[in-house]
C-alpha cells in the first residue's frame, strides 16, 4: 500500500483543521474560566486542561503568531475569531 502526495495533502489539512478548532475552543474554555469563577469547584483534571489550553494559546501566538499562521495557511476552517 502506498501513500500518495494527495493523501499527505488530506492529512494534512485534517491535522491543520483540527489544530485550528483546539485552539479556538482553548480561547473561549479560557476566558469562560476567567469569566465565571468555576476553578472553585473544578477538580484537578479540568484545572489542568485550562493549564494546558492556556499553553497552547502562548505557543500557538508565540514569535509573532508564526505557528498560529502556520496551521491557518493550511486549514480551511472559518472560525469565529479568524480574520478575514
Amino acid at each position: 500500500m502506498s501513500y500518495s502526495s494527495s493523501d499527505f495533502d488530506a492529512d494534512a489539512v485534517t491535522v491543520a483543521r483540527t489544530i485550528h478548532l483546539a485552539y479556538r475552543r482553548a480561547q473561549f474554555v479560557v476566558a469562560r474560566w476567567y469569566a465565571g469563577g468555576f476553578d472553585a469547584d473544578a477538580d484537578a483534571a479540568t484545572t489542568n486542561l485550562v493549564v494546558r489550553c492556556t499553553e497552547l494559546i502562548a505557543d500557538m501566538e508565540a514569535n509573532g503568531n508564526a505557528k498560529l499562521n502556520t496551521v491557518l495557511a493550511k486549514s480551511d476552517l472559518k472560525l469565529p475569531g479568524d480574520v478575514e
